[in-house]
């Protein structure tokens, strides 16, 4: 299985995606399941059949707090990753707009839904300079240009984006009952993640033991990070052989995963479950940038 990513949101690091799980009999904050709220949200905002094949939630408020004592511990994962914020130019939501005003953000390469506090006014005035053109779609106020190849619209509170070219806001404005939050494969490592402050999911494009997998990041302080990785995958087989494919790696690359618990949770969609503790100076995301070895033993 062969997975690559590109991540504006950690530079030019690619933060890819890993292992899906699931554990029983909880005893510790990290080892609870149940999908935050934030999470379920950003994923309710796109449409289930959304380009999703690399997706990224953050909930950007949660890790402004965790990393105003040590912002370079986080630099990994405190970033959206949304192509506003590199491939249209760092201009296009004009002067005023910084980062810091998106509380939470859920991308896709093609499409994306921002909460926090914006200018809109602002906003739309670099949109106007920019060559784009307001226009009225079902009653939404959007913005778009014929040349730049995205769509957007834009309150106070929320800013919404899509490259499509057909309908272009309906993946962002979803109908009841068909966002990603719907989607069986999503929900499931939603709930296998449990409450992160981000997540990261990827489709695998090939047709392997692998249906879907993700990273999540949780945090009980800015010392006490825990990475959480999930693989829904195919069958009871294949999760109990990634399972053991996971442990052999903890033992023969200790003491890098010490602390690592790997479960399986079986069913129509099997989930396969490593939560690793991070010391105090690890930065959270190594899994996926620097410590590949788990991800490595998933990829196969």
């Amino acid at each position: 299985m062969r997975i690559s990513v590109t991540r504006p949101a950690i530079g030019a690091l690619a933060l890819a995606t890993v292992l899906l799980t699931a554990v029983t009999g909880c005893s510790s904050e990290s080892d609870a399941e149940g999908g935050s709220s934030g999470l379920l949200t950003g994923l309710g905002a796109l449409a289930g059949d959304a380009d999703a094949k690399q997706l990224t939630f953050l909930d950007a408020a949660a890790v402004r707090e965790l990393s105003k004592d040590d912002p370079e511990r986080f630099a990994f994962v405190s970033r959206p990753s949304s192509p506003l914020l590199s491939s249209y130019g760092p201009g296009l939501l004009g002067k005023e707009f910084e980062e810091s005003q998106i509380d939470s953000a859920v991308d896709t390469a093609e499409a994306g839904h921002w909460e926090g506090s914006f200018d809109s006014d602002a906003i739309t005035a670099s949109l106007k300079s920019n060559g784009y053109k307001k226009s009225d779609k079902d009653g939404q106020e959007v913005w778009s240009s014929d040349d730049k190849g995205v769509t957007l619209e834009v309150s106070d509170d929320s800013l919404s984006y899509s490259s499509r070219d057909s309908d272009p806001m309906a993946v962002v404005s979803p109908e009841d009952g068909s966002s990603l939050a719907d989607d069986s494969d999503f929900r499931s490592a939603a709930e296998c993640l449990g409450d992160v402050y981000r997540a990261d999911f990827n489709r695998p494009s090939s047709s392997g033991a692998v249906r879907l997998a993700s990273a999540g990041q949780q945090a009980s302080s800015s010392a006490k990070n825990t990475e959480v990785l999930c693989f829904v995958v195919k069958d009871d087989a294949a999760a109990e052989k990634l399972r053991t494919d996971l442990e052999q790696t903890v033992k023969s690359d200790a003491p890098k995963f010490d602390g690592t618990k790997v479960s399986v949770r079986k069913g129509d969609r099997p989930v396969v479950r490593a939560v690793v503790p991070d010391t105090a100076e690890q930065r959270p995301g190594r899994l996926v940038v620097s410590d590949m070895a788990l991800w490595m033993a998933a990829a196969g």
